[in-house]
């Protein structure tokens, strides 16, 4: 990193680094984080390292004990359901408030998201179910035009993909019947039954 760069677009790169980084699993749960140490390894001084940390602790990736320890969490099983439901809920509810304002460009782009998260459920692989789903919520909160969604997503990213991880549609049967059926409510731009058999296929209606 340049150290030229603005302090706040320092402190940004710093928290983009470590919440992919805990994502993906090269950070995992229980790692000690040495701001010295990453702050050595990315080429900056410690303060943006340090802003970083208490930004990822804000969101509860980043458990920080002043003087003792700064460590990945480990999420719990209750805080991994909880985002489950969560995460079915805002696609739901982002998907009702964005399909009336979509182009049809937005349209066609959110039937190829829903192929997508169908071919992750079909593979049975839920590290591309999570991410084919984070993909299609990050689309329609976009197609949405809401600043508040916008603003919520960008703030609670990191710590949704990674509870996440376990994620897939309810049954696999019913499933696949259901994301056709899907697809076709979204191509019509019917909010009610887009909602309705998302929850559905996620046990959640």
């Amino acid at each position: 990193m340049d150290e030229r760069r603005q302090p706040s677009a320092l402190v940004d790169e710093a928290y983009a680094a470590l919440g992919e980084a805990i994502v993906d699993g090269r950070l995992r749960p229980g790692d000690r984080l040495r701001d010295v140490e990453l702050a050595a390894y990315m080429g900056i001084s410690r303060t943006p390292v340090r802003e970083a940390l208490q930004r990822l602790a804000a969101i509860r990736l980043v458990e920080i004990a002043p003087h003792r320890f700064t460590r990945v969490t480990t999420p719990t099983e209750q805080e991994m359901a909880d985002m489950r439901d969560y995460a079915v809920h805002m696609i739901a509810m982002t998907m009702h408030l964005a399909l009336p304002r979509c182009s049809d460009a937005d349209i066609a782009e959110g039937a190829e998201r829903f192929r997508a998260v169908a071919d992750a459920a079909r593979a049975h692989s839920s590290p591309e179910y999570v991410d084919a789903g984070f993909a299609l919520l990050a689309h329609f909160t976009r197609a949405s035009g809401n600043i508040v969604l916008r603003e919520t997503l960008k703030q609670t990213e990191f710590v949704v993909r990674r509870n996440l991880r376990g994620w897939m549609c309810a049954g696999e049967g019913d499933c696949d019947e259901l994301f056709a059926v899907l697809t076709d409510a979204i191509r019509a731009r019917d909010t009610a039954r887009s909602a309705h058999l998302w929850l559905t296929m996620h046990g959640l209606y």
